[in-house]
This record gives C-alpha cells, sequence and structure tokens, in this order.
C-alpha cells in the first residue's frame, strides 16, 4: 500500500502541514493501528514516547518500576518528538507523552494535563577529551556570530545546530537578545552541521572533532555520552546550581497523560513522584521539585 503524501492529505480535505507536522501525525497513525492489535499484555503496558532528550531516563525509570508491587510493562517509543508524542496520545496510542513543552489550553481542552518530570541543565556540551572548561555568555554569543572560529588553542571549532523552533532553539533564545540574533546569524551561515534530534546533537558532538553543541546533563548522564558539560560565566551546571539559581538555564521535561489515566499510568507516574523515582532523577541530572 503507497503511503499517504503531505499533498495527498491536503486534498483530502486536511489541513496544510509542514513535513515535519505531517511526519508526527504519520507516525502518530502508524501507532493507532499498532496499538489496535488487543492482546492481554498489550492491554496491560504502559506506551510511553515523546521528546529524545527524556527517553533514556524513562528507560532507566521503568527498569526500577520492574521491582515495584503491582507494576506493569512500560513500553518506550523512541524518536517521536515533542509533536510526535502528543499527537500520539491524543490518538490513543499512547498511555503517556514526555515532552519538553507545557501543556497547551487547547491541549488541555483535549483532556491533557501534565505534570513535572523534572529539571535539568541545559548545556553547551563538547568532547570530553576537550580541555576547555566553559565559556562566558558574550563568547558563546561570538561563536554562534561566526566571529570566534577556533577553540583557545587554535584547533578549528565546529557548531552543531539545531532547527529553528527546536526546543534547543527555543532554549537558546531564551538566553537574551544577543543570543537570540547570533542564532538567527548561524542559521543563515551555510556549513554549518544541523542535527535533527536530541540523539543526533549527541551524537556529533562526541564524533566530529572540535564540536560544541547543545545538549542537557540528563542527556549526557542517562545515556553515558562520551560529552562534557560546560561552564556558562564560571559557574558548572547542575541540579543544586539550578536550584539555588546560580545556574539559570535549564529544560524543563513533563509527563503527559489523558484527564484520567489509566490505572497502571497512574501507577507509573506515582513511583516516578516517590522517593525511590525521585533519587534516580536525581542522580540523573534532574532537579525535581
Amino acid at each position: 500500500m503507497r503511503r499517504p503524501t503531505a499533498s495527498a492529505l491536503s486534498r483530502s480535505g486536511w489541513v496544510s502541514l509542514s513535513p515535519r507536522t505531517f511526519r508526527a501525525a504519520v507516525c502518530a497513525a502508524a501507532l493507532v493501528a499498532w496499538a489496535s492489535v488487543d492482546t492481554v499484555s498489550a492491554q496491560e503496558a504502559i506506551k510511553v514516547g515523546g521528546t529524545g532528550g527524556a527517553v533514556r531516563s524513562i528507560e532507566i525509570l521503568a527498569e526500577a518500576f520492574k521491582k515495584a508491587p503491582n507494576h506493569s510493562r512500560v513500553e518506550i517509543l523512541a524518536r517521536l518528538g515533542n509533536r510526535g508524542g502528543m499527537t500520539a496520545l491524543l490518538a490513543g496510542a499512547l498511555d503517556i507523552a514526555v515532552s519538553a513543552q507545557l501543556v497547551t489550553p487547547a491541549q488541555s481542552e483535549q483532556g491533557l494535563r501534565g505534570v513535572e518530570l523534572g529539571r535539568t541543565p541545559f548545556v553547551f556540551a563538547t568532547s570530553s577529551t576537550n580541555p576547555v572548561a566553559g565559556f562566558t555568555l558574550p563568547e558563546l554569543v561570538n561563536i554562534y556570530d561566526g566571529k570566534t572560529l577556533n577553540w583557545p588553542d587554535g584547533s578549528r571549532l565546529r557548531l552543531i545546530l539545531r532547527p529553528a523552533g527546536d526546543s534547543d532553539s527555543d532554549s537558546l533564545k531564551g538566553m537574551g537578545r544577543e543570543m537570540e540574533r547570533a542564532l538567527n546569524s548561524a542559521h543563515g551561515r551555510a556549513g554549518l552541521k544541523m542535527a535533527a534530534t536530541d540523539q543526533d546533537s549527541a551524537e556529533a558532538i562526541a564524533a566530529i572533532p572540535g564540536a560544541l553543541g547543545t545538549s542537557t546533563l540528563a542527556l549526557i548522564l542517562s545515556e553515558r555520552r562520551p560529552l562534557k558539560a560546560l561552564s556558562i560565566n564560571g559557574i558548572p551546571p547542575s541540579p543544586r546550581a539550578i536550584a539555588d539559581g546560580s545556574y539559570p538555564y535549564f529544560k524543563t521535561f513533563y509527563l503527559v497523560t489523558r484527564r484520567t489515566p489509566s490505572p497502571p499510568a497512574k501507577r507509573f507516574l506515582e513511583f516516578v513522584g516517590s522517593a525511590p523515582g525521585r533519587e534516580i532523577l536525581s542522580r540523573l541530572g534532574y532537579w525535581v521539585r
């Protein structure tokens, strides 16, 4: 059977979709078809998916949840992204969506609710073998602006970008007008590596000599990436530094469910919020309020 195209769907009465939103919709539709195959084990499983930045953290929590009373199997559906996870949740193909964005008023009206998983430092990362410890914010602005092209030792600095509209790009813009302007400048320059997902970015930073890009402390720790999270203005990124306000750059991840989650999903959420769940999150680089 031929896969429908975005233009075909548009002609059939669907609204016009961007390629990224279209991929999320197709993914959600495939998940609905997959979820319709009912077995006892599938009905009992908790299906979770969404942003790649927290996927491994959820896997680690799910492994610990197996030891809890009345636990259910947790199935992690990777590489859905924020949009794909929310679309799949609304379509009934997920029990829990992991998102780096708050539930919107429109999504709330559709019966969704979100609880905070935790906050993790938003970081600039490089290879763990790089001797550089950090940058000031003005130095980072110069890197994105193309004014600084080399590391302090003279070697070539290779900037890894994320797409405009990605949550990492939004986090960069939140660091001030000068950084937003510099990011727009970087997106306009040819020849820079563009990483589509959190995992793509981490892989590129580790593999490309002299690479510098964005990530989160939670991804680096949970996936055991050979990366170094750099300090900003002399402050190393850590959950404690988020808590005391000395490191103001962080990402918040949310667990989103329908207003009345299934009993297994509710038990998993309760485990995540329990003392053992919070200890795991703290160890993985989250500050949990």
